[in-house]
């Protein structure tokens, strides 16, 4: 499914993993002011089915996702948001010239590929591979749960309604699948500064995970023109604090 709403110049949200275009809709709103607004479920999410395709990769995300939007998005200037899963599949289209991207926004790209890269990560990267490899052995809402605290809080994902425990666990299998795209990307720092457009607005949570903070630190060193902003947020910022986050997207791509 993608959701279209507006007029104007294009501009394509990607969402996290565990989520939905929905996450989306507040900014979408206030953007379709001035821009066509692209809201895409990703693979495994939003009610789609789980891909077939093993193993799973960003460019197989990337595919299925271009085989989604209308045909003259690949060939006109247009805008991309993305929040962490979401990011880092930006980050690949941005990569690979997949999409004619004129500013690129950033709400913490989860690119782990690129931990192993930094010299003082290393803990990080096991941090994220503890977290990856717990959650196949575990049953789906124990999963969820497992997944939902870590980026959250703990506790958080049991004070949720029953009804959406039970979503998010039907979804966590596509999960492991993100972390599988999302540690094998075969990409380097070197790769992004040399591909990736000149306006980037990259924002990072103050509140959030230290791996998904190290990974904006270093695309901000990295990248040859960002703004780097951090907010006072947790890495589900763009979800839970949309009145802090959505206020510098519009302020960026509509300044």
């Amino acid at each position: 499914m993608v959701k279209q709403l507006g007029s104007g110049r294009p501009v394509l949200l990607l969402h996290s993993s565990m989520s939905s275009h929905r996450q989306w809709l507040t900014l979408a709103s206030e953007l379709a002011e001035r821009q066509q607004c692209f809201l895409p479920d990703l693979t495994g999410y939003g009610g789609l089915e789980l891909p077939k395709q093993q193993p799973w990769s960003l460019e197989a995300e990337a595919q299925a996702l271009l085989q989604k939007l209308p045909v003259q998005l690949r060939h006109e200037p247009l805008d991309v948001i993305g929040h962490s899963y979401g990011g880092a599949l930006a980050l690949h289209l941005a990569r690979c010239q997949q999409l004619k991207i004129n500013k690129l926004v950033l709400f913490e790209p989860v690119a782990f590929h690129l931990l192993p890269q930094l010299a003082d990560a290393g803990a990080l990267w096991q941090e994220v591979q503890t977290l990856a490899d717990a959650l196949p052995g575990l049953p789906d809402e124990a999963a969820a749960q497992r997944f939902i605290d870590y980026w959250q809080q703990d506790g958080f994902f049991a004070a949720l309604p029953q009804r959406m425990q039970q979503q998010l666990a039907s979804q966590v299998a596509k999960v492991t699948l993100d972390f599988q795209a999302l540690s094998q990307e075969p990409a380097s720092f070197v790769d992004y500064a040399t591909t990736i457009p000149d306006k980037v607005l990259l924002l990072t949570g103050l509140r959030s995970r230290a791996p998904a903070q190290r990974i904006a630190r270093a695309l901000a060193e990295a990248l040859p023109q960002v703004e780097l902003v951090t907010l006072d947020c947790g890495h589900m910022g763009p979800v839970t604090e949309p009145g802090l986050v959505n206020p510098l997207i519009l302020q960026f791509l509509q300044g």
